[in-house]
């Protein structure tokens, strides 16, 4: 099938139009949150409304949030196009005009990216930049060498989450961020396995391609790290409770239920986090 065959009929194919690049930016994210993938930008928004800054901070700090989160996975998709187009539960129209349009894209998203870091800079501020700045270096390497590193990819995901929680630029103690690192590693892993098959039909070497026990191991890891913050935060039993994930998983004969209801349990172990630091 040919690419122009795959674009949406409001995208033209030859031109790089203002409605055109808004369809590019928003789709990437758009999906996710379809596929109830937006773990992360809830992760901000809770953050945002725990904090209770005034109307305008709100608003700069879920916009420049929402803005990095599309930037984010719009440069992962732009990354992997091709790959998507024999993946047939992605979506295709846009990974055929992605493909169509690689180099552009990718000058066009790196400029995009100076802009929101200095957005950040006047919207929110010096800390929310930095956090922002360093976040789409990670971002970068990851799409360009570390998603196929196995071992990394995911230790790699969890680095972007840890940063991602300080994009609002609100000061957090090191234990929340590393929560959000955990969790967002966590979801990856599930993510990997449900790609395992796709991704090694493309050559990416993920650490769910590489081994069959190594996302398990990475998953017990995480599910550990987990532990700790909670007991320190919340107490013993919601530390114990942290292996919730790793035992839905060996348990359940669905990777998606499996994924579904730790991201339920993170939720509430989140909500309660947020509340016991602001209490």
């Amino acid at each position: 099938m040919s690419t122009s065959k795959l674009l949406p009929r409001t995208v033209g194919a030859r031109a790089l139009g203002v409605g055109t690049l808004a369809w590019v930016n928003a789709k990437p994210l758009s999906n996710r949150l379809e596929r109830g993938e937006g773990l992360l930008l809830a992760v901000n928004l809770s953050i945002v409304l725990f904090a209770r800054p005034g109307a305008t901070a709100m608003l700069a700090q879920v916009f420049v949030s929402t803005a990095v989160l599309a930037l984010l996975y719009g440069l992962n998709d732009v990354y992997d196009c091709r790959n998507d187009l024999n993946d047939p539960a992605k979506d295709q129209a846009l990974a055929g005009f992605c493909a169509s349009h690689r180099p552009a894209l990718l000058g066009i998203l790196q400029a995009e990216k100076v802009g929101v870091v200095l957005l950040a800079l006047a919207l929110v501020g010096t800390r929310s930049a930095i956090a922002v700045a360093a976040l789409f270096l990670v971002n970068l390497a990851y799409s360009a060498m570390l998603k196929g590193k196995a071992g990394l990819d995911v230790l790699w995901v969890g680095l972007w989450g840890a940063l991602y929680a300080m994009v609002p630029g609100r000061v957090l103690p090191l234990e929340v961020v590393l929560l959000v690192g955990a969790m967002t590693s966590i979801c990856h892993i599930f993510q990997i396995l449900r790609d395992r098959d796709a991704d090694e039909a493309n050559d990416i070497h993920t650490s769910a391609v590489a081994s069959r026990w190594l996302p398990y191991a990475q998953l017990g890891v995480c599910c550990a790290a987990m532990a700790a913050v909670l007991r320190s935060s919340l107490g013993p039993a919601a530390g114990v409770s942290a292996l919730a994930p790793l035992l839905l998983r060996l348990t359940l004969a669905s990777n998606q239920s499996a994924w579904l209801l730790s991201k339920a349990y993170f939720a509430v172990v989140w909500l309660l986090v947020l509340a016991a630091v602001h209490a």
